[in-house]
Parts: structure tokens; C-alpha cells; sequence
């Protein structure tokens, strides 16, 4: 029989033990290769450490996934756009002005919407098994946190209603710029995606706020961390997992992207607007893709002027709307008094180490 060697694949007990570039543990980051980032295809050994760490903490990076070119390219112009975008009326505060973050939605038109960030061949790669084939892109907004921020947002998880045990919906969060705790990138609770039942772990119903008591024991089990993030890296992030935005006290914006797929099976009733003018081009080369919670839009669209609009149930009446009066739930339609998102954060709503 031929001899081993040192070259080529390497087994252990018959499983093929993944020869990839990666650190960390909470969280853990996989480095696309150089290989994988100009040819766009993901390397089944790359797939399969993404799939065995985001099942294990509900978040893992891809590193090295987006041409840093492009990725200045849009941070500049998402940069020139949020001077613009806070004098808008529409505009919100993520749980309160002092944050400094704001939900701004990248440009939509036809010259910014590049595929490397809305259906990335290795996020989508990632998507397809996790959520299985065809995952629906319903979700294109951004996370900016503007410099001079001084409070914390709760800790909280991005949905608040009951939700199933597996995972049905990711937020792909792609970081714009290198990030880490002096410019607010995200404090994320590795694991804490399926650690807890919804009603369980959440404040009240229809609040995504976490209770200060299971803050302080699921700390003792993985505490929350901040992790450095290079830009052009793909976060991604269960839509169960606990996370809080964080100020940036750095001279300079910190924007992630956040771009959301679901489930096939999972019916959201949530869409997103697109031109319609990308639409043969979007379904043609945006592979992997189901763009059936995609709106076309005829006509110039200014993505400044879209109204933040959220539906991460399975009911249409359960959506979020931004408006000139704050952000309208199902109760605000109901009583129209807008008291979603008003709530001051304090010490129970984040971890304080004993």
C-alpha cells in the first residue's frame, strides 16, 4: 500500500479534518482564500467550518469574502449620505438619540448594488445550508453608528415574537470598515441563539429586551465580547442571537450592512424594495437567490427616502414602519400612540460583571 504523506487531505477516525485559515473562538473567524475571494467559490471544507461554528454560537465571520476596493467605494459614499439622512423626518435614533445609531439603507440604485454585497457567492453558499435551497432575500438596510455616541443600546435579540427552535432567518452583517470596541462594532452573545425559549428570556411580549437575570448567568457560560471585525468580513448572525449596538467614540462612522434571508418554508411577509430596472439582471446573476420578498420599484429610487419597514414573523399585520412620529408597531396602529423603542436603557437592560 502507498505510504501517507504530509501533502493532501488529512483524516482523523475516517472525517476529513478541514485545512482552513481561522482564530478565535468567541467568535470563531474563518479567512476566505485568496483563491475563494477571486473565483467565488467556496471551498466545501470553508462551508463546512462555517456550518459547524454557526450552529455551535449562532455567529461566525468570513473574513477576506468582499474586494476591499468596493467596499471603500460604498463606505464613502454611505459616509456622504448620512449628513443627508439625519435631516430627514423620517429619521430614528436606534433606542435613543445618545446611541448615536441609525438604521440607513445603502443606495439602491443600479451602480451601487453590487452582488459581492447582497448575494455574495460565499454568504450565499453558507445560506443554502443553513436555511436550504433558494434562501429569500427580504431585508437590505444598514447599521451606522456615528461618532461622538455615548450610551449602549439593551441587549436584545432582533426578534420578539415566538419563534421556531431552528433556524429559520439570518442577518448577513458586512462591516465597511475594520471595527472593534473604540468604533462600536456589535457586542454579540455567542450560543445564545438556542440557549433559551423566547418567552422565556425576553422582557415582555413583543419586546426583544433581554432580563437582566438571564444576562448575568448566561455571562458565567460565555460572556459577551466585542470582537475585532476587518473590513470586508461577513458577520453571520442567527436572528435569535442576543446582541446590543455600542457607542463609537472613534472621529469616524462605523456602517455594517445588514442583509436578511429566510427560509422558504419560514413565509415571511416582509419585502424590500429593489428598481425594477435590475430585475433581469438581479435574477440572472445573483445566483442561488430568491428575490420573491423583493418589491421592484419603477423609476429613480432614493434609498434615503425608503421608510424603515421590519416583519420578522410569519404575520403580516406584526410589521414595524418608520415614520415621521417614531416607529409605528401593531400597537401604535391601534392606539396611535408610538411608544416602540422609547424605553431608557439602564443597568438591567446590559451585563455587569459581579
Amino acid at each position: 500500500m502507498p505510504s501517507a504523506t504530509t501533502d493532501g487531505p488529512r483524516y482523523v477516525d475516517g472525517a476529513l479534518i478541514p485545512d482552513i485559515q481561522k482564530y478565535g473562538d468567541n467568535p470563531v473567524t474563518i479567512r476566505v482564500t485568496e483563491e475563494e475571494l477571486h473565483t467565488g467559490k467556496t471551498r466545501p471544507e470553508t462551508v463546512q467550518e462555517c456550518l459547524r461554528y454557526f450552529h455551535r454560537d449562532g455567529f461566525v465571520v468570513l473574513e477576506n469574502a468582499i474586494d476591499e476596493g468596493l467596499v471603500d467605494r460604498l463606505y464613502n459614499r454611505m459616509v456622504q449620505d448620512n449628513s443627508e439622512f439625519l435631516r430627514r423626518k423620517h429619521m430614528h435614533w436606534n433606542q435613543g438619540a445618545s446611541t448615536g445609531n441609525v438604521s440607513q439603507i445603502p443606495p439602491l440604485t443600479p451602480e451601487w448594488l453590487d452582488r459581492d454585497f447582497y448575494a455574495n457567492p460565499h454568504m450565499i453558499r453558507v445560506a443554502e445550508n443553513i436555511l436550504g435551497p433558494k434562501p429569500e432575500l427580504r431585508f437590505i438596510n444598514s447599521n451606522v453608528a456615528c461618532p461622538g455616541g455615548t450610551s449602549r443600546q439593551a441587549v436584545h435579540s432582533d426578534v420578539s415574537h415566538a419563534f421556531p427552535e431552528i433556524p429559520f432567518g439570518l442577518v448577513m452583517n458586512i462591516y465597511l470598515q475594520d471595527s472593534d470596541a473604540q468604533n462600536g462594532v456589535t457586542e454579540v452573545w455567542c450560543g445564545t441563539h438556542n440557549a433559551y425559549p423566547q418567552s422565556e428570556q425576553q422582557v415582555s411580549p413583543g419586546k426583544g429586551w433581554i432580563k437582566k437575570e438571564y444576562l448575568q448567568e448566561r455571562a458565567k457560560v460565555k460572556p459577551p465580547v466585542q470582537p475585532k471585525v476587518k473590513k470586508g468580513s461577513i458577520c453571520i448572525r442567527d436572528l435569535r442571537l442576543w446582541h446590543a449596538g455600542m457607542p463609537n467614540t472613534s472621529d469616524h462612522h462605523r456602517i455594517r450592512l445588514a442583509v436578511d434571508y429566510f427560509a422558504q418554508w419560514y413565509q415571511c411577509p416582509m419585502t424590500t424594495k429593489l428598481p425594477l430596472s435590475m430585475k433581469k439582471t438581479i435574477e440572472r446573476e445573483w445566483e442561488g437567490v430568491s428575490t420573491v420578498g423583493v418589491e421592484w420599484v419603477e423609476g429613480d429610487l432614493n434609498s434615503l427616502d425608503v421608510q424603515f419597514y421590519l416583519n420578522m414573523t410569519q404575520d403580516p399585520s406584526q410589521y414595524l414602519l418608520q415614520t415621521e412620529k417614531g416607529f409605528q408597531d401593531s400597537v401604535g396602529r391601534q392606539t396611535g400612540k408610538y411608544v416602540y423603542d422609547t424605553a431608557k436603557v439602564t443597568e438591567q437592560n446590559y451585563w455587569t460583571p459581579e
